[in-house]
């Protein structure tokens, strides 16, 4: 676990000790929660900051089925979603079952402003998502109080939101009052700007109990907010607080749910322009750590591949806090080493492996109830009831105390065999004698040479898509890989290698392993030297890659290295490459980063930067190109250091207990394409 100090709430909020709201029978369950995952707040000091590119904007628009546009006339909604650069997708209808991920059929909804019915307002790139009120909920309450102008000005503009009650009786009161709040924030903005809103803000008098089919998903849920997203899917919605703000419900949480939507569309898109071809290894099944085969075109046809994305999917049960890891934990993908001949002793007889069996102790012939490997284990010491003091039992003459039925473990047979390393390399290992004499397994291969890296949401699942194409020199022979995951959690995992050919020069052909991390101390770079590296005449390109990712807590003063800017100097010849991490620290790091892949609304301290990851992201490998920094044919000569402020790093203690010290998890290679 990476950071226990996470939490939904820093106090017991009443959201979970308030009893149900009236009217419909709901289990507990789809209400609130797990308790375990109720922990103590890290105080985090940072620097709020606003993401350079994140997706938000007022961009303007009027209602979604006409759009006004003041000199042409009127534009569908379809052409407002194209002209803001939208994709497109046509409504769907079919068979409807209220599951999160489910296609969501055609419904209609009273509101203060008249009926609005989801097919004649669908745009085709347009989020919806609906937040709940009821009574005598904190978490409820404190939605409803959030600050609306700064909740507008956050979202992105493709978004419906729609605000409900599950008081029964009281639901045009309830949304009234919201919208008086929306009503103020929409005269302080542009008249652009309010008129993109004012057709996009919807106040539900249905119940949200009874509500035409968001009623079918609330009544088995509970949930305080849901959301359709751009694929008409329905939508689990994450806990909308923010550990910046004492851990308080705030509206501004569901833009980042929109801002999520949006990002998996351009995920899916990304994938399309790639052209790819898909290749995948785990396919859906439940997994925590497990192997799967992964089958791949010959070396010829793999050649020409020059880009490889891996794209996994994690999912979690329904709803998700029931199914899905607590924690943020580190998980990880690697390519096994395969033996490098085929096995010839499969059939060989040999001399199985054979468990110690113990013996028993008997006295004259008859059983002590005593277990032995030797006949002295039979002595018994006997206690004087009046002295309390052992001593030893003094057998008869005619007393005989054996130990019987002994036989010792006998070691299996062994063979040398060899394996072929991923990177390469050849790896001397053994292969065993089987179970029952009959044959030699397969070689004993290791499986540690990692492809990618993640690390899990704070109870959600995720989708991630991250450029590895570096680590196409690992499969370039191609044939039947065994691809081993690695999970502290079980999820319906879906790995797949997306190879395309983006028109680079060559293909990852050679691998050198440079560096590996380990504790992050003033002694840390006493362990590198520089190393030097034949560049083959016939390269075409040269980079590094690494994956590199901080960890450590608490402890120290600086909170290293999971919220430092730990920086990584490579030199090639004399030229420095550098990797940073200035989001380190930063109290909404990675929200910045939700358009890169992370999960939002998770169930821990999900906002904040560290130093070469974010809860509920990939781990995405530092890839430069260094081919002007080698000459072909010569000699390359290669260096690297850890640093913090420019400077070995010396921990100081923060007299605390409570965590652990600063460590660099890396891998580190220069690969050559040919």
């Amino acid at each position: 676990m990476l950071d226990r100090r996470a939490s939904w709430v820093q106090t017991t909020m009443q959201l979970f000790l308030s009893p149900q709201p009236e009217g419909v029978e709901m289990k507990q369950s789809h209400l609130i929660p797990s308790l375990a995952l109720i922990v103590s707040l890290l105080a985090c000091s940072g620097n709020d900051s606003e993401p350079e590119d994140s997706g938000k904007g007022n961009a303007t628009g009027g209602e979604s089925g006409q759009v006004e546009t003041g000199d042409t006339g009127e534009v569908s909604a379809s052409q407002w979603c194209e002209e803001n650069g939208y994709s497109v997708r046509e409504f769907e209808t079919g068979f409807w079952m209220p599951n999160y991920g489910q296609r969501v059929p055609d419904f209609t909804l009273s509101t203060l402003d008249g009926e609005w019915n989801f097919q004649e307002n669908w745009s085709g790139c347009d989020n919806y998502l609906f937040v709940n009120h009821a009574d005598g909920y904190d978490y409820a309450a404190q939605l409803w109080d959030s600050d609306f102008e700064d909740f507008l000005e956050d979202s992105p503009p493709n978004v419906h939101y729609f605000f409900m009650s599950y008081d029964q009786g009281s639901e045009e009161e309830q949304v009234s009052e919201i919208q008086e709040e929306a009503l103020d924030a929409l005269d302080d903005m542009s008249d652009e700007d309010r008129a993109h809103w004012a057709s996009r803000l919807h106040f539900v008098t249905d119940s949200a109990w009874e509500a035409e089919t968001i009623g079918d998903a609330l009544q088995t849920r509970g949930a305080w907010a849901i959301g359709i997203d751009r694929n008409q899917q329905l939508r689990e919605i994450g806990y909308l607080a923010n550990p910046n703000s004492n851990w308080e419900a705030d509206l501004r949480g569901l833009t980042f749910e929109a801002r999520h939507f949006n990002y998996e569309v351009d995920q899916t898109a990304t994938i399309d322009a790639l052209n790819a071809d898909a290749y995948v290894s785990f396919a859906g099944e439940r997994v925590s750590s497990g192997y799967a085969e992964l089958s791949l075109p010959d070396a010829a046809t793999m050649a020409t591949y020059d880009t490889m994305h891996l794209e996994l999917s994690l999912g979690c049960g329904d709803p998700f806090y029931e199914d899905c890891g607590e924690w943020d934990y580190l998980i990880y993908a690697y390519v096994c080493d395969e033996p490098a001949v085929d096995n010839e002793y499969a059939d060989t007889e040999c001399q199985p492996y054979v468990g110690e069996v113990m013996g028993t102790c008997t006295e004259d012939g008859k059983p002590m109830e005593l277990e032995c490997r030797e006949d002295t284990d039979c002595i018994v010491e006997e206690k004087d009831s009046k002295k309390g003091e052992e001593t030893e039992y003094e057998e008869s003459p005619t007393t005989e105390i054996l130990c019987e039925g002994y036989s010792a473990e006998v070691a299996a047979d062994t063979l040398p065999c060899s394996c072929d390393d991923p990177d390469g390399s050849v790896a001397e290992t053994t292969q065993t004698c089987n179970g029952d004499g009959t044959g030699y397994d397969e070689c004993a291969c290791a499986c540690d040479t990692e492809i990618g890296r993640w690390i899990t949401s704070y109870a959600r699942g995720g989708q991630w898509l991250m450029d590895s194409s570096p680590a196409l020199a690992f499969l370039k022979d191609g044939g039947n890989r065994t691809i081993r995951f690695q999970s502290s959690y079980g999820y319906d995992n879906t790995l797949t290698f997306h190879l395309s050919n983006q028109g680079k020069e060559g293909s990852a052909d050679e691998v050198h392993y440079l560096y590996s991390g380990g504790s992050f101390n003033e002694t840390y770079n006493d362990a590198y030297s520089p190393m030097d590296i034949d560049i083959p005449v016939d390269a075409t390109r040269v980079e590094l890659y690494a994956i590199i990712s901080g960890h450590g807590w608490g402890v120290e003063r600086e909170n290293c290295a999971e919220f430092c800017n730990h920086t990584h100097h490579f030199t090639v010849n004399g030229t420095e490459y550098v990797k940073e991490h200035e989001e380190a620290g930063r109290a909404e790091g990675c929200v910045e980063q939700i358009e890169q892949g992370t999960v939002p609304n998770q169930f821990g301290t999900w906002p904040y930067g560290r130093g070469g990851w974010c809860a509920g992201k990939q781990v995405d490998p530092w890839i430069v190109d260094v081919t002007d920094s080698v000459t072909p044919g010569e000699t390359a000569t290669i260096s690297y250091q850890g640093l913090f402020d420019g400077a070995d790093y010396v921990p100081v203690s923060s007299g605390s207990s409570d965590g652990f010290a600063a460590n660099i998890n890396m891998r580190s290679y220069l690969v050559i394409s040919r």
